[in-house]
């Protein structure tokens, strides 16, 4: 569509009048003002692009050329040379195009200002893009729809309707777009591609205004008529200010009254005489929409007199159209007059329809139903088709009543009876049984037990009535608590109960195979308050009186302390029960008439403590003055014991403590009357590495930080030369204590930093030894490096001494240790490494002599062993001068023979004689 220019130009051959576009805009204005064009909802045929402010009328992207060209005298014919594109058409008898569709979803729908279907002409575009296709066109207005849309695009070889002639478009303006079907034709590159293209935009504008009996009468000249050239609308409804297809048709010696005659011919060509009808008869059936598609309803069978059309036949898809009438036309079509839902709609081609239903299709037949009774509310009908306008009302008239069938029809795969005075029901509503009915089914509240199993079984439904099926033994709940949630009465005077357990509804079973126990009707109202008796706090309250998990509403201890308002009592199976207001029923067992002190709070703690007040205070098997509590002792029973506290509650009157002595629980005394020495808050973390010390070792160890033989975990010894891991300390009454890492707490003084030796072994031994090594050794009062050793002196100040060696030891590290004695002096410990010993009792061997003192040997000395040693001299030998001497043993010592004379001693063999002097 090309827009005007302000100057008059006259082409070789081709006469022009040039229109100021100042012109055209008074035109439009006055226009505008045409009471014709004030449509309710004006805003509906403006783009939404031109209303959001995205694009405007003139700049749609669309038909937006940039070739100036000017507006043709309507009347006038180009003389550029090219041949008659009219006569052109003809001498060639070129075909017209199969119209397509190709309809876009996502375009908007709206009615045309006189409503739907109702359109007043078409308005003839072109696209003024030289390069342009069909198919780019349709593309490029399928994403940018929101600035303009028409209904269909037409070229050389293709007509393709993009949108229901229907409903409006975006095309040419708010004026126009309330009125008009909308066409574009794409441009073509050469005179026949121009001509073969007008051949099928004529023949499509015809078929058009004889689809909608639009009369062909042009508008160009005078803005009155139905065929209008975008040009036309903006000279006479304004809206809009583009000038095609003025421009593109004089471009091949062509224009607009010469394409309005061409639309004349093929209109005059569509035009035949109305069809009779051959027969209308009424008829019943019913049918459903087939193919929509093409395909609308009339007021008459189309192509007859008076008919007009009433709607697309897309709108009774899926509907149950009934037909009443049928009617064959001179052209061979046969018509369906048919009503929706009791309201007749019109005539539709019978090949567009699927009818599935005929009265050919019934049969006769004959037999005896029963109403399902779960099937009391559906309907029977007129005919076998669930229509509203032949609905006779719900199967619940008939129940229990037999039923004569007459005929049978299968409809849709469905089959259908027809019962004697009734009408058409589904057959799967009916049944050959005669089922028992519900007379009643109402919500009640009871509890009951089985009383007789035999011969009793639970049912899904009360049994005899429709559905029920035979469930578990009834056996299977002996004994148990059976809620009654429903009961029903069936036809047969029965009735039911149905129940369930824990929660779980189970089935209905026969009344009279139960024993109830339970009823509202076993209440009374009464008035009292109570309080949650100490010591039933972990009972619980149900919203029955009925210990049922399923309505267990919890434990007592929510209450404690609280006064419970008593409104009704029921004694069941003997045991009274009481409902608390806003609680629910518990026993009246749990309640008391007394209110105790109430437990705030009942905890589990570490403690120790001590009796610091004995008088006046005792202790109690519970916290005093809450339910249950006893006396146990005086207090004082226990003073200077260790109290592992245990627990620790608070009462209305202050804080109580429960005790233990040596593992064992006493009971209750009130904290006031004790000094705790130790709690956990005491205690901080540490890190460290201690080693048990050696003379520790029968210490013990254990849980607290406290000697108690409950919590006594054994000694010591069995972490011996261990590297422990320190974790918390804690000073209890002055004393730290360490707690070490898997053991438990010991006290710090029985740890040490240091890693001393421990003694594998520590015995007495006989033997005499003399410094060898003095240098780097010295003698401990301990074995080097065990615990308490401590240096004494060089080694070096015994050299040349006779050690006398009085014990061995032996430590973890592998060293050997020698404990001597000099002059009879015990000295300390030495390694033996540094030593030579030269006796042991190993080097003595067993010998029997007599033998005699030497008359020159008897001032010589004996000893304790073969050593010449001041600490064992036991005098001369002249007190055996003459005396015959038993030798038993005999030691070679450093070269030298010893004898040991029995009951003497050991005494140097030179100072014997083996003859009596």
């Amino acid at each position: 569509m090309k827009k005007l220019v302000k100057s008059a130009v006259v082409f070789a051959g081709l006469v022009f009048i040039g229109t100021s576009a100042t012109m055209i805009t008074e035109k439009a204005s006055a226009a505008s003002t045409d009471p014709v064009q004030k449509v309710d909802g004006q805003a509906t045929y403006i783009p939404k692009g031109v209303r959001d402010g995205t694009a405007t009328e003139e700049h749609d992207g669309f038909e937006d050329g940039t070739n100036s060209v000017l507006q043709q005298v309507p009347l006038l014919r180009a003389t550029t040379g090219y041949p008659d594109v009219n006569a052109y058409i003809k001498s060639n008898k070129f075909s017209t195009a199969k119209i397509e569709k190709q309809l876009k979803s996502q375009f908007p729908k709206f009615n045309y200002r006189n409503g739907y279907g109702k359109p007043e002409g078409i308005v003839i575009h072109e696209t003024a893009n030289n390069s342009s296709t069909i198919t780019g066109e349709i593309n490029y207005m399928s994403t940018n729809y929101n600035n303009a849309f028409v209904h269909a695009f037409v070229d050389k070889s293709r007509i393709i309707q993009i949108h229901p002639t229907e409903n409006g478009v975006w095309g040419a303006g708010q004026y126009a777009n309330a009125r008009f079907i909308q066409v574009e034709l794409v441009r073509s590159k050469t005179f026949d591609e121009f001509a073969r293209s007008i051949n099928n935009y004529a023949y499509y504008a015809a078929y058009l205004l004889d689809q909608y009996n639009l009369p062909v009468d042009s508008a160009h000249s005078d803005g009155k008529g139905t065929v209008w050239s975008h040009d036309a609308v903006t000279r006479y409804l304004g809206g809009t200010t583009h000038t095609d297809p003025v421009a593109y048709f004089n471009q091949w010696g062509y224009n607009f009254n010469n394409f309005v005659s061409l639309i004349n011919e093929k209109y005059k060509a569509m035009q035949v005489n109305y069809e009779k009808i051959e027969y209308d008869k009424a008829i019943t059936a019913y049918s459903r929409v087939k193919t929509a598609t093409g395909n609308s309803v009339w007021t008459k069978p189309n192509k007859t007199e008076g008919a007009k059309l009433v709607n697309p036949l897309s709108s009774y898809s899926g509907k149950n159209l009934r037909i009443i009438r049928e009617a064959k036309t001179s052209g061979g079509t046969i018509w369906y007059q048919f009503s929706v839902g009791g309201k007749t709609i019109g005539w539709v081609d019978s090949k567009a329809l699927n009818t599935f239903y005929t009265p050919s299709m019934e049969k006769t037949i004959t037999g005896t139903r029963y109403v399902l009774p779960s099937k009391q509310t559906v309907h029977y009908y007129g005919l076998p088709v669930e229509d509203s306008a032949i609905d006779r009302g719900p199967l619940s008239k008939f129940n229990g009543q037999a039923l004569t069938l007459q005929r049978e029809a299968t409809i849709e795969g469905q089959l259908w009876y027809r019962v004697k005075d009734l009408g058409w029901v589904k057959a799967v509503n009916l049944t050959t049984t005669k089922y028992d009915l519900i007379e009643y089914d109402k919500a009640i509240t009871a509890y009951s037990r089985v009383k007789t199993a035999a011969g009793n079984y639970v049912w899904s439904k009360p049994n005899k009535t429709e559905g029920a099926k035979q469930g578990s033994a009834l056996s299977t709940y002996s004994g148990k608590n059976m809620r009654i949630i429903r009961e029903a009465k069936t036809s047969s005077g029965t009735i039911w109960y149905q129940f369930s357990i824990d929660g779980k509804t189970i089935g209905w079973v026969d009344t009279k195979a139960l024993n109830t126990f339970y009823t509202p009707s076993m209440e009374k109202n009464l008035t009292a308050t109570r309080y949650v008796a100490p010591g039933q706090e972990t009972q619980h309250y149900y919203g029955l009186p009925v210990a049922d998990s399923a309505i267990d509403r919890g434990p007592l201890s929510k209450f404690a302390g609280q006064t419970l308002t008593v409104q009704r009592e029921a004694t069941i199976e003997g045991q009274l029960w009481y409902r608390v207001k806003d609680l629910g029923w518990t026993k009246a067992s749990t309640l008391t008439a007394t209110q105790y002190d109430k437990l705030e709070y009942d905890k589990a703690i570490t403690a120790y403590s001590r009796v610091k007040t004995a008088t006046g205070n005792s202790v109690w098997t519970k916290p005093y003055r809450t339910s249950g509590y006893k006396l146990v002792n005086p207090l004082s029973s226990y003073a200077g014991k260790n109290l592992r506290i245990i627990r620790e509650a608070k009462t209305s009157s202050g804080i109580w403590y429960q005790f233990s002595v040596g593992g064992k629980t006493i009971g209750w005394v009130d904290s006031k009357a004790l000094n705790t020495f130790y709690t956990p808050s005491m205690e901080k973390t540490i890190t460290g590495t201690r080693y048990v010390l050696p003379s520790k070792q029968t210490v013990h160890y254990y849980g607290l930080p406290v000697e108690d033989s409950a919590i006594d975990r054994g000694p010591l010894s069995k972490f011996n030369g261990q590297a422990l891991t320190l974790q918390r300390e804690a000073t209890i009454e002055g004393q730290l204590w360490y707690r070490v890492k898997d053991l438990g707490w010991v006290k710090a003084a029985n740890l040490t930093t240091t890693k001393y030796d421990t003694l594998s072994y520590d015995k007495a031994i006989t033997a005499y030894s003399r410094v060898k090594t003095a240098t780097g050794n010295s003698v401990w009062t301990k074995p080097n490096k065990i615990e308490g050793a401590q240096k004494i002196s060089a080694l070096s100040t015994y050299s040349g001494k006779n050690m006398r060696i009085l014990r061995e030891a032996k430590t973890s590290s592998g060293t050997i240790w020698y404990q001597f004695s000099v002059g009879g002096k015990t000295i300390g410990w030495v390694e033996t490494k540094a030593l030579n010993t030269f006796y042991t009792p190993s080097m003595e061997k067993n010998l029997t002599a007599t033998r005699y003192v030497l008359t020159s040997k008897k001032n010589e000395h004996y000893y304790g062993l073969p050593v010449v040693d001041s600490a064992i001299d036991r005098g001369p030998l002249s007190k055996f001068s003459g005396k015959t001497l038993t030798v038993q043993r005999e030691a070679t010592i450093e070269g030298q023979l010893w004898y040991r004379v029995k009951d003497l001693g050991w005494t140097k063999a030179a100072n014997l004689s083996a003859k009596k002097q």
